[in-house]
């Protein structure tokens, strides 16, 4: 039996792959609204989106997920994912807490931007706990990121098998950071957009990165990430990082403003674009110059293999994967050109002088 805490975007979705795959589910969340959603979510849109990514094998969900609100009916569950808010301090103690009434489960953590290691920090066997992070929509994207310093290789061979069952693609990562691969190339390039935006609109951006063969733009996946979710994120990458992922201000206020409005994307009706159920209404646009965020996107990523995380053909399928591409991102540095990429590089940071824009030693190697 699987347990699932969290019921929004992530967990919704999480608790539909493992309820298609033929096993019982636990699905917890405090807020009964939120449970409702899940339901109405699992009796049509996760079904359709099964059936689009190839993986439906059951014609409706709901009779194999039990919605509570009790968080000890996943005592008897062997695999419990996480997907509540991003934050460390309700992760470590959500974790804690279940640990004194299940004894046996493996511990799996979604957690966008924390480490495995922070949030298995007070547990009596930290070794339980491993990463289990989705791309963004979980049910259409292929990727499971897996790992941690701590976890055991039971937990990790117990991830890396969950992922396979429910039809996933596991990479398993070297070692562990803030934001794994995928979400330090999004914060990258969540950074580098701003300096987008100083020329260009949210259609224009996405515009152009769709007609490089990605199926969400930027803008548009931030919509269905959740704006909250996104501005948390940032903030656990500039409280590790530094200035690294420090940005431009007036995009920062801009994002500030939106969640304080409650225009939180796809979950609220309305973020960067207004949404009717499952879609986002883009306008239709020419596409923008994205050389700038293409460049921060490989810089972090060669960071990523200078750090040890992962080498160049890991990150290059984790891309592939989270994103649906017909190419990974070390592909696309290869079709600019790392000439073209430092001068995009160089001419960003000398508009902005972000440090995102600042060209790692593993990239000046290249040329």
């Amino acid at each position: 039996m699987i347990g699932v805490i969290g019921a929004g975007t992530m967990g919704a979705d999480i608790a539909a792959l493992f309820a298609n795959t033929g096993f019982k589910v636990v699905l917890v969340d405090r807020s009964k609204e939120s449970l409702k959603k899940a339901r109405e979510k699992h009796e049509e849109e996760c079904l359709n989106e099964l059936e689009e990514a190839g993986l439906k094998k059951r014609d409706e969900l709901v009779s194999s997920i039990h919605y509570t609100t009790e968080l000890k009916s996943v005592r008897d569950c062997d695999f419990i994912v996480e997907a509540i808010t991003e934050k460390l301090q309700p992760k470590i103690e959500l974790f804690r807490e279940i640990e004194r009434f299940n004894d046996k489960a493996v511990f799996a953590t979604n957690t966008s931007s924390f480490m495995p290691s922070e949030i298995a920090e007070k547990l009596s066997n930290p070794g339980r706990l491993t990463l289990f992070h989705f791309s963004n929509p979980p049910i259409l994207m292929p990727l499971v990121e897996v790992g941690g310093s701590r976890v055991s290789e039971e937990a990790l061979e117990k991830g890396v098998s969950m992922a396979k069952t429910i039809g996933k693609e596991p990479v398993v990562l070297k070692k562990e950071c803030r934001g794994h691969v995928l979400n330090r190339m999004l914060g990258a390039a969540g950074v580098a957009v701003g300096y987008c935006l100083l020329y260009h609109r949210p259609e224009e951006v996405d515009s152009a990165l769709k007609n490089l063969g990605l199926k969400y733009g930027f803008f548009e996946l931030l919509d269905m990430i959740g704006l909250d979710v996104a501005k948390d994120v940032l903030e656990s990458f500039r409280d590790y990082y530094g200035d690294r992922f420090k940005g431009i201000r007036s995009m920062d206020f801009f994002l500030e403003k939106m969640v304080e409005w409650g225009k939180l994307g796809k979950k609220s009706g309305e973020g960067f674009y207004k949404w009717e159920g499952s879609k986002a209404k883009i306008p239709t646009a020419s596409p923008a110059d994205v050389r700038p965020l293409v460049a921060a996107i490989v810089n972090e990523a060669l960071r990523i293999v200078e750090d040890g995380i992962a080498d160049e053909k890991t990150v290059n399928r984790v891309y592939m994967l989270a994103t649906n591409a017909p190419y990974g991102i070390m592909d696309a540095a290869e079709m600019l050109g790392y000439p073209n990429i430092l001068k995009a590089l160089n001419e960003a940071f000398e508009v902005t002088k972000l440090e995102i824009f600042r060209p790692c030693e593993l990239l000046r190697s290249k040329l």
